[in-house]
């Protein structure tokens, strides 16, 4: 698919015949260091900026033909660790969420697609107050996880990684800061 189609252009290519939609979304924005997931942020930066320069330090004093190489390595892991809580904001940001008479389905920002089929759906938890707007966990499988986990997993759609067949077919799904979480409990209720 291209960049210049639309969300919505991109989801009429995944709409069966005869789908409908029943309730539409995308990622409220929130903050980077909102309630809940600032201190683990803060925590993350401050370990990773420990840990480096204890690396360094040790890597470089214990060595006595050290390589810039090595260094440099330690601080691209470094700088990827620091860029990671940014850079999983700017991926949710992008997500868009429907759920149909048949399915729940997340388009992430480069427009793939994880679907669940309603049928097949567990169970799901309506979380209000963790983020600005609801999140949806959809999938049993994702409970216990998805409540220390929340954005990460909200990027990472749970799948079979055994199966090859259809790497589209989710496990769980979390559908994050959305607007009107109460309105896709109730349609997912109605099935």
């Amino acid at each position: 698919m291209t960049e210049s189609k639309t969300a919505d252009e991109a989801l009429a290519g995944c709409l069966r015949q005869g789908e409908r939609i029943r309730w539409q979304s995308g990622t409220k924005p929130f903050p980077l260091l909102e309630k809940g997931e600032g201190g683990k942020i803060i925590g993350k930066w401050i370990g990773t900026a420990v840990v480096t320069v204890a690396l360094l330090t040790l890597y470089i004093g214990q060595v006595p033909e050290w390589s810039i190489k090595v260094a440099a390595a330690i601080l691209v892991i470094a700088v990827m660790l620091v860029l990671s809580p940014v850079m999983e904001r700017w991926s949710l940001l992008g997500q868009r969420y429907w759920i149909t008479d048949q399915r729940a389905i997340l388009m992430t920002r480069d427009r793939s697609f994880y679907t669940i089929e309603l049928s097949e759906l567990d169970d799901f938890r309506l979380l209000s107050g963790r983020t600005a707007g609801d999140c949806l966990v959809l999938g049993e499988c994702l409970f216990e996880e998805g409540e220390r986990q929340l954005r990460w997993r909200a990027c990472h759609p749970k799948t079979d990684l055994g199966s090859d067949n259809r790497r589209d077919l989710a496990q769980g799904l979390v559908f994050f800061s959305v607007e009107n979480g109460a309105a896709a409990a109730e349609c997912l209720r109605r099935t």
